[in-house]
């Protein structure tokens, strides 16, 4: 498979993947990014050539199931990859070349028909962004009377019920339940979705002129306040073993934070809080 997608301002190639009915590489979930011609910022391909791991991680996470490790290979490469926690038994695995424009799909022993694949991208493909300028958090990507905004919570404080009250309330699109990419252009940022939004399954091709971050948090009545811009570094999306790119990320940072601003909402999980909020955006401007 050969397809080439435009996801905001970087068009990435994805370029002999495998598929056939036993490993489709979620074909489906590209498929509305599909443009037919331009110049990739960004290759994803595949070689199954498993590579051997160099050295010591430069980055760990385990869960019950996996673990997942970062190495940087001696010709610059970074390699990412995903192995059982108890056997050690390797599930998947990426190269990266050492200026993010190339990614390669080494391995896949995974019983998941490409899907597990595609969706190992996410810890992968944001990094690749930052390398374009792009800045992503981690939080949901919403669009409003055709102005956007995002929404970033600590794990489960009511995020996704928010979102979708807004959805529901407001008649608001859900551009991307997991991962809001943006991007400054002629001055002016924007989000954008993709595809790769976590367990949320909610995610649209679309492109939106940004106003606001909101940050989430649970209260016992409905209230909108002015937040610390820089709360927002925990929810950034970067490689924290690489200092270039950690410095790349805070640069965009403070960019995007001398014209976007960060408001914080106490709230209930119910409809009150989404006309709170929705006053609360409507004096900004856009």
């Amino acid at each position: 498979m050969n397809m080439l997608c435009q996801f905001g301002p970087i068009t990435v190639l994805f370029q002999e993947m495998p598929t056939s009915p036993l490993w489709p590489f979620w074909r489906w979930k590209l498929d509305p990014f599909r443009i037919a011609n331009d110049a990739p910022d960004v290759v994803v391909n595949y070689s199954d050539q498993p590579i051997q791991p160099e050295g010591t991680a430069v980055w760990e996470d385990c869960s019950v199931q996996v673990c997942r490790q970062v190495y940087i290979l001696a010709d610059g490469r970074v390699l990412w990859q995903q192995t059982e926690h108890t056997t050690g038994a390797l599930q998947l695995q990426f190269a990266v070349s050492a200026d993010w424009t190339e990614i390669t799909l080494t391995a896949d022993h995974s019983p998941t028909a490409g899907m597990g694949a595609f969706e190992a991208l996410t810890f992968l493909i944001f990094y690749a962004f930052l390398h374009q300028q792009v800045l992503t958090f981690h939080g949901t990507l919403l669009e409003a009377d055709g102005k956007g905004f995002l929404l970033c919570a600590a794990s489960g404080v009511g995020k996704t019920t928010h979102a979708r009250l807004w959805r529901d309330h407001k008649n608001a699109l859900i551009l991307n339940g997991d991962r809001a990419a943006c991007f400054q252009q002629q001055g002016q940022w924007f989000g954008f979705g993709t595809p790769w939004c976590g367990t949320s399954g909610e995610y649209l091709n679309r492109c939106v002129p940004l106003q606001a971050v909101v940050i989430l948090q649970r209260g016992a009545e409905n209230r909108v306040s002015a937040a610390e811009g820089m709360s927002l570094l925990s929810h950034g999306v970067y490689p924290t073993w690489d200092c270039a790119a950690t410095e790349t990320m805070l640069s965009l940072l403070d960019r995007f934070l001398e014209q976007i601003p960060v408001l914080r909402l106490e709230c209930t999980p119910d409809a009150a809080a989404v006309d709170v909020l929705y006053q609360a955006l409507e004096r900004l401007p856009l």
